[in-house]
């Protein structure tokens, strides 16, 4: 009978694990993530490769969308980077998940990130034309000129 009890109450903490609620803002950012990475890479299962990300956060993409971690940045779809303080060379395509990094990643083609609770995505339209990457006409009213956002170097 003990045992028993212990199955149960052991079944019911990793049930409870599970069916934690996860708040509506993160479920939102990583819809919005995962529908930008599909769109640029044309992949349904991308690669991508975090810089900077918290690990709580790299958990959460990966156990709730489609997006698969890349150990290397080689072989990697997509970049995801965050905290930057110096420069970085994107190689692959990379999106800024903070205006630090943005203003560090002179190839980054673009930024998501939070101001006051809203969600803010913008795509640069330089570094797009360079990695050849054409969005579908939804986008549009995200993509500006990176001279207007980042500022003259």
């Amino acid at each position: 009978m003990r045992k028993i009890l212990i199955v149960i109450s052991v079944f019911l903490y990793a049930l409870k694990g599970v069916s934690q609620e996860i708040d509506r803002s993160v479920k939102y950012e990583m819809k919005i993530l995962e529908k930008l990475v599909t769109d640029i890479t044309g992949k349904r299962y991308p690669r991508v490769y975090f810089d900077g990300v918290s690990r709580q956060k790299v958990t959460l993409l990966v156990r709730f969308t489609t997006i698969k971690p890349a150990q290397d940045i080689q072989k990697a779809d997509f970049v995801f980077i965050k905290n930057k303080t110096s420069k970085f060379n994107a190689i692959k395509p990379t999106i800024a998940l903070d205006f630090v990094s943005v203003k560090n990643c002179s190839l980054c083609i673009g930024v998501f990130s939070w101001r006051n609770g809203r969600p803010i995505l913008i795509l640069f339209r330089e570094n797009l034309q360079k990695f050849n990457i054409i969005l579908p006409k939804e986008y549009k009213y995200y993509i500006e000129s990176k001279k207007y956002i980042v500022g003259k170097k």
